[in-house]
């Protein structure tokens, strides 16, 4: 039983290896998918609250300008350098956050500023919609001096009443240290890009190379995600690049018909995977040497009552029933089983030592007793079965009991009739010398009998024998009759030639004789009529011949009949004759 408790152990241990690991592969799985699931959900906030800083970085800053330009003060400066102080001052606390302020006329002439540069990328129609414009106006990104940047323009009035165009040019390195501190991990970065996927602010993270847009021409999965991001207002993206996934969430900005994308590297998520897994495995190795030292345990709690319970029934087995049974107090399989074992010990147990005793009684000569006691299922048919023994047993008895009587007194009888047997037996004797003469006479009449069978026999095979040989002259002569009959129809068939031979010679004959009178030749014309006479002699021989070939061909069938007749009866006859035989035979 020792292999019971091993095969216990093993498959206990093997379901909590399968467990282990089913449950290991789910953890890595899960794990991964909450992480995925986890950065996408926390980059939305963040995405939407980067581009809401975004907007509202540049609304601050155009706002900053329209609400200098439109105050009383600058308007009624006494010159443009005192404007463009007013400008400055506005932005003193934020002073390294722009490349330069200007002052501009109607035309677009720089009146004073604050740097070099500018006026670059301010053309004479920017300045014109900023003139009609009541709100400040923001040009698209252009470079000054190899950095992006971009303007904010807003129209304003001198004292006399002139234009006045205040400009304010902005390095988007600015918004990028502002979007940079909404990045997600270490390896994260924001950025924002253009509706054409150029992007007009960088992103200010270390290490941020996996640019989409140009990787979009040679990696098939960058490219479906910029199109993705370049098509829609709003969404989540993936996609992979020198082995590493990236995730993205895009919103759609206020300014340069652009959106802010944000983009988390998972490599940033990976420890927090590892030490995850990394736990779950520690534990689940630490569930399963639990599991196995428990099954150990398990398998030999188990397997003590299935071999004591094994070894009772092994030796219940080989008859022993005296032995006690190791009963395990449980209500579990292994205590019913053990219960049924001790129950079914003691029932056999009872069985025997009730049967013995009825042996031994029906030893002793008691058929009156009957086997008592609760035999229960199918051992109820033993007691049945013993107590109908004891009654056949009974009866039996009785009916020799009976039988010897009559047999006693059928022995009387008998004697009786032995007496009168011994006298009949001595007239008989002398009945039996005359009949045995007599059956002495009817032996050598039956040896008679049997030789003349022979002769018989003999002699019907003799004849059996000559009508074989006459059937088959008869049948000889059928042969030979239709062979006569065939060669009669040959001759008809010839007979017919020549008539028609002796029909065309006449016709030739009297052909010459209308030709020997046309030329008056007289020697011809004898030659014709004896032909024709020949012919007509041999017409007649032909018909004369004809009628007696089928007088004898008539002649011929009608013997054809009588012998074929004839045979027939000599058949029946040697049916008759071969049937004779058989009887002599069997005689």
């Amino acid at each position: 039983m020792k292999r019971l408790r091993t095969k216990v152990m093993l498959a206990m241990v093997l379901v909590a290896v399968a467990v282990f690991a089913f449950l290991g592969a789910a953890m890595i799985f899960f794990i991964s998918n909450s992480i995925e699931k986890s950065i996408i959900i926390s980059m939305e906030p963040m995405a939407e609250s980067a581009a809401s800083d975004f907007n509202d970085t540049v609304m601050l800053y155009m706002n900053s300008v329209k609400n200098t330009t439109d105050s009383n003060a600058y308007t009624m400066a006494e010159s443009d350098q005192e404007r463009m102080d007013m400008l400055q001052a506005s932005f003193t606390n934020n002073s390294n956050q722009y490349i330069s302020l200007a002052i501009l006329d109607g035309s677009g002439k720089v009146l004073a500023s604050s740097g070099d540069g500018t006026a670059d990328g301010i053309d004479k129609e920017q300045i014109d919609e900023a003139k009609e414009m009541t709100a400040a106006y923001i040009s698209d990104i252009h470079e000054v001096n190899g950095s992006k940047c971009f303007s904010i323009l807003c129209t304003g009035k001198n004292e006399s009443g002139a234009d006045r165009i205040s400009v304010l040019t902005i390095d988007t390195t600015l918004l990028s240290n502002d979007l940079n501190s909404f990045k997600l991990g270490s390896k994260g970065f924001v950025y924002v890009v253009n509706n054409k996927g150029k992007i007009i602010v960088e992103p200010s993270a270390k290490g941020a190379k996996a640019d989409i847009y140009n990787l979009g021409e040679s990696e098939e999965e960058a490219a479906e995600a910029a199109k993705a991001i370049l098509g829609t207002d709003s969404g989540n993206e993936s996609y992979a690049y020198n082995d590493t996934t990236y995730y993205t969430y895009h919103v759609k900005s206020d300014f340069f018909n652009s959106k802010v994308v944000m983009t988390a590297d998972i490599s940033d998520f990976a420890e927090s995977q590892n030490v995850a897994v990394r736990n779950g495995l520690i534990i689940g190795t630490l569930i399963l040497i639990l599991t196995v030292v428990f099954s150990v345990f398990f398998a030999s709690r188990l397997a003590k009552p299935i071999i004591s319970t094994t070894n009772r029934l092994r030796s219940l087995a080989q008859g022993n029933l005296t032995d006690p049974v190791d009963v395990w107090y449980s209500k579990d399989e292994l205590g019913v089983l053990s219960t049924s074992l001790e129950e079914t010990v003691f029932s056999l147990r009872q069985y025997i030592s009730l049967i013995t005793y009825s042996l031994t009684q029906i030893s002793e000569g008691n058929l009156q007793y009957r086997l008592e006691g609760n035999f229960k299922g199918d051992f109820f048919k033993i007691k049945s079965t013993f107590n109908e023994i004891f009654d056949s047993l009974n009866d039996t008895f009785a009916s020799i009991n009976l039988s010897a009587e009559q047999v006693n007194s059928g022995a009387v009888q008998v004697s009786d009739y032995s007496q009168s047997v011994s006298q009949g037996a001595t007239q008989q004797a002398s009945a039996i010398e005359e009949l045995s003469a007599t059956l002495s006479d009817v032996s050598d009449q039956i040896m008679q009998n049997s030789e003349d069978s022979k002769n018989a026999y003999n002699i019907v095979s003799d004849n059996t024998e000559a009508v074989n040989n006459c059937n088959e002259d008869m049948e000889n002569m059928l042969k030979a009759m239709n062979a006569i009959k065939t060669s009669s129809d040959e001759i008809a068939k010839i007979i017919k030639v020549i008539d028609e031979i002796s029909f065309q010679t006449n016709i030739l004959a009297l052909n010459a004789a209308v030709e020997a009178a046309r030329e008056g030749s007289k020697g011809f014309g004898v030659v014709a009529d004896e032909v024709r006479r020949l012919a007509s002699r041999s017409a007649e021989a032909a018909r004369q011949t004809a009628d007696l070939i089928e007088n004898s061909s008539a002649a011929v069938a009608k013997g054809s009949q009588i012998a074929e007749q004839t045979a027939k009866s000599l058949n029946e006859i040697v049916e008759k004759s071969n049937q004779i035989r058989a009887l002599v035979a069997d005689c």
